[in-house]
């Protein structure tokens, strides 16, 4: 309030300026304040100017002392002039006073010192709440749902065409684009445009460490059960798409973006509209203009409003400026006032109802009842939220082409077509992710069962004579030997001829007749299975030139592969080799040109072109289901780095099992052995992995090798027996003992009581030596998530459950026969230094904390393993029945465990 002295109607010209310069006397005086704002201030009128000026003037000289003769009337003006003094000085002060109050109340009005707590009372102007932001979050393109680059090239549209709107703030939200390139070409293209973004980064260490959900369908094993197998196509990619749940959540982060959206808004002063919509919306002038129209006339009461979308088959329908209101039946979007609590559920990845599971809480699609139950596994929807009805439906907006008009019109069928493609395209990108992550480190011609360091180390022990490594490698140069002596007889093309003619139909060598010569190379005992001895001869070979260190073995091995995979005709050596056999040879001519450019033939350890006989195919594709050739892949590795087998054979030889590998996972066998709960099943995987692996074929590789995990809750108990396996080894005992080569009467009764624990011995040992390779050779890819330490939903282990077994087998060994512990010994002992082996490579990684039971079960095995054993001793062969069992599953390759394994397996 003013002063009651102030002169509030003052005419201008005698208001007082702050511009000193241009200050006027007047007969009125006026005080200037130190402030910005002049005050004039009427005093009273005095009696004249003259007096006046004596007065203010001069009041130094009135009020200085003099001496002089006083007398009546000089003494009588003196009192009158006295009175007027005081009266004048006392009317001073009474207005100084109030002038005073007057300026210490403005001072005290601008600054005022205050506690916290009386600062938290104090009343401060709100900012007024009037600007729209708006938001598009900008992911990763999803083929098949979108065009690959088509969230690029919409985005462009949005910036060259989509109109200013008044009041509104445009921001864009990077959200988690995962590759590099791509997000960096999107901030060059916004910094272009001027336009704000805010970044939700991508971080790739975190994504790695993030798994599938595997044990949360009703039972292990689920994509193996018959419930699965009697889905639809649609529930089977819905079921797949749940082990993808934590992956989807991190990657696409579909509500996660949103909310930042919304977060990010609510901490603007000025926002009151906060619209986080999809990355390819577009905001038309006629669709804005409604949709503020409503939130002005309404938006008073109401939090929410619900926008329809309509997709559009083509974007340049947008630049013709004509535009009537279309038709919106697609998903909106959602428009948050700032005072507004709900926000998107954090736990609905994209493509599980992510933004329906929020428009249905508000009471906006109740006829889509999305609170019926679907599968027992998914996250249930929330209740409906405190603000349900609190929405309106306004205005509308358009969605860009996504770059498939099959999936954009408005039809059940398009709307069937968007979620089969959106299911296919959340994880086939999910699986190039995990791909292109993987490929930085995978490597096609590493070893998969093979340990490279291991064998070096052996290799080094054996250089320095060493006499259990001396003993073994002496037994594989004696195999190695008689290998190659009836090999080279059999597979000499020089010696065709006269083969031909022998009487002995296994010892032809027609080059037309493949069967036969490819009999001729194998045992007689392998009949009609060709890939088991095959994979054995030629692991055995490769293993003798490589710790011999003689090119003769490597050769012979590779001649097998020619003949039986490649239909090329043996190879003796680079010099028996020529060309001259079939056409004359005038190379010589050009000789001076030999040693010139990238080829050294004097380097070349066979010749480049090697003539094929034929085009058939030597083994059936069958074959692949009964045989293990994860010890045959690595020999062709091993050959290719010894040069024994030409980088174009190696190529051949990874298309060949390329279509091996379509074969194993499409043809009814292998599907039909996919699903088996025994060894069988888990045989199949180690063939994929394997097959996988050697053909380069990483996504496939990564995906078996994580699902095959979902088999341990099936297969092994808690106490880590295997019953599948126990039912397996009996219903194969019953078959034997009930064959025509097993006479019952010419046998003790009791035999078959006796034989059980062993049968059951070598069937569950069986299955857990696939289980180790498998383990292995996951392990030494390096890329995919660790199976020897994964814990099923009932706390089992892999690694316990190999433990458990060898427990409960060391504790029965004393008590057993010479023959039956012998036996016992010969199956165990691979297993537990395999097993000791898969500790130390876990450990070894870095990646895994062990717990107190991994830990306990690694120290039993640490000191135990070599009761089952030493390493390096000779396989003891079983006797009787037994003998028959065991010998056709070595025949077939399906011992578990390759040839020579000591050789290639260490303790890390």
């Amino acid at each position: 309030m003013l002063p009651p002295f102030t002169k509030r109607d003052m005419p201008p010209r005698q208001v007082l300026t702050t511009d000193r310069t241009k200050h006027r006397r007047n007969s009125n005086y006026s005080i200037q304040l130190p402030s910005s704002d002049s005050l004039s201030l009427e005093m009273g009128h005095s009696g004249s100017s003259r007096r006046e000026k004596s007065m203010w003037a001069v009041k130094d000289k009135v009020l200085e002392p003099h001496q002089f003769f006083l007398s009546t009337t000089f003494q009588n003006c003196k009192r009158q002039l006295r009175q007027a003094r005081w009266q004048k000085l006392l009317m001073a002060v009474i207005i100084g006073f109030f002038i005073l109050t007057y300026w210490l109340g403005l001072l005290s009005s601008n600054v005022k010192d205050v506690t916290l707590e009386e600062q938290d009372q104090i009343p401060i102007p709100s900012q007024t709440r009037d600007q729209l932001i708006l938001y598009r979050i900008v992911g990763n393109d999803l083929p098949p749902r979108h065009k690959e680059g088509q969230t690029l090239s919409n985005l462009r549209f949005i910036l060259e065409h989509e109109p200013a709107f008044p009041n509104t703030r445009k921001l864009f939200v990077l959200n988690r684009i995962s590759d590099p390139q791509n997000e960096a070409t999107i901030i060059r293209l916004l910094n272009e445009y001027g336009v704000e973004y805010i970044r939700i980064p991508f971080e790739e260490k975190v994504y790695e460490n993030i798994d599938f959900r595997l044990e949360d369908f009703p039972e292990p094993d689920y994509l193996h059960s018959d419930d699965y197998r009697r889905f639809s196509k649609v529930k089977k990619l819905r079921a797949l798409d749940y082990t993808y749940h934590d992956k989807n959540l991190y990657a696409m982060n579909n509500n996660g973006g949103r909310n930042t959206a919304i977060e990010h808004a609510q901490s603007i002063p000025n926002a009151k509209w906060v619209m986080p919509f999809d990355g390819n919306c577009f905001l038309s002038n006629n669709g804005f203009a409604e949709i503020k129209s409503q939130l002005d006339r309404f938006g008073g009461d109401i939090k929410y409003f619900v926008v329809p979308m309509t997709r559009l088959l083509n974007n340049t329908v947008l630049l013709d400026n004509t535009e009537d209101r279309p038709k919106a039946p697609e998903e909106p979007q959602i428009i948050f006032r700032y005072d507004a609590t709900e926000e998107y559920n954090l736990n609905m990845r994209y493509g599980r109802r992510s933004k329906l599971e929020l428009l249905w809480r508000l009471g906006a699609l109740e006829n889509r009842r999305l609170n019926r139950p679907t599968v027992p596994w998914e996250s249930s929807e929330r209740p409906y939220s405190k603000d349900k009805g609190n929405f309106r439906t306004i205005g509308w907006v358009f969605r860009l082409f996504s770059g498939n008009p099959q999936q954009e019109e408005n039809k059940k069928e398009a709307s069937s077509i968007r979620g089969f493609n959106r299911l296919l395209a959340i994880q086939s990108s999910l699986d190039s992710l995990d791909e292109s992550i993987a490929r930085r480190t995978f490597r096609q011609d590493k070893l998969f069962v093979f340990d490279e360091k291991d064998m070096a180390k052996v290799r080094y022990h054996y250089w320095a004579n060493e006499p259990d490594v001396v003993a073994v490698v002496d037994r594989l140069q004696e195999q190695a030997a008689t290998m190659l002596h009836f090999t080279q007889q059999q597979l000499d093309p020089m010696s065709a001829a006269a083969a031909a003619t022998a009487a002995d139909p296994l010892q032809r060598m027609d080059p037309q007749t493949n069967d036969d010569q490819f009999l001729a190379s194998l045992p007689k005992e392998a009949g009609i299975e060709y890939l088991g001895p095959l994979t054995h001869n030629v692991t055995v070979l490769t293993l003798a030139s490589y710790f011999l260190g003689d090119d003769q073995y490597g050769r012979c091995a590779a001649n097998l592969i020619r003949v039986h995979f490649l239909n090329e005709y043996a190879v003796e050596d680079e010099d028996a080799y020529s060309g001259a056999r079939e056409e004359p040879d005038t190379s010589h001519l050009l000789d001076f040109l030999s040693d010139q450019g990238y080829s050294f033939p004097s380097l070349n350890r066979i010749p480049q072109i090697i003539r094929k006989h034929n085009s058939n195919r030597i083994f059936k594709t069958s074959d692949l289901t009964k045989t293990d050739v994860s010890s045959l892949l690595d020999s062709m590795r091993i050959l290719r780095r010894m040069q024994l087998l030409t980088h174009k054979e190696y190529i051949n030889l990874q298309a060949i099992t390329a279509e091996f590998l379509e074969y194993h996972i499409t043809s009814p066998t292998g599907i039909h052995l996919a699903q088996m709960a025994d060894h069988r099943g888990v045989f199949y995987d180690l063939q994929v992995t394997a097959l996988s692996a050697f053909a380069n074929d990483v996504r496939l590789f990564l995906r078996v090798a994580n699902r095959c995990r979902m088999r341990i809750g099936k297969q092994f108990t808690p106490e880590g027996n295997q019953p599948f396996q126990k039912s397996t080894a009996q219903a194969r005992l019953q078959q034997q003992l009930s064959s025509d080569s097993f006479n019952m009467e010419d046998k003790d009764p009791s035999l078959a009581s006796a034989l059980s624990w062993r049968v059951s011995l070598h069937y569950e040992t069986l299955n857990l030596q696939y289980w180790t390779v498998l383990a292995k050779g996951i392990q030494n890819a390096g890329v995919a998530k660790d199976v020897w330490h994964y814990t099923a939903k009932h706390q089992e282990t892999l690694s316990h459950t190999v433990v458990s077994h060898l427990k409960r087998n060391y504790g029965i060994l004393d008590s057993l026969s010479p023959v039956d512990e012998a036996f016992a010994r010969a199956r165990l002992r691979p297993l537990a230094y395999m097993a000791e082996s898969a500790f130390g490579n876990s450990f070894a990684s870095g990646k895994l904390i062990l717990t107190e039971k991994q830990k306990e079960d690694q120290n039993w095995i640490k000191n135990h393993v070599r009761a089952f054993g030493a390493r390096y001793l000779t396989d003891v062969d079983p006797q009787g029945i037994l003998e028959d069992m065991v010998r056709e599953d070595e025949l077939k390759g399906r011992m578990g465990i390759p040839p020579f394994w000591m050789l290639a397996t260490l303790s890390s």
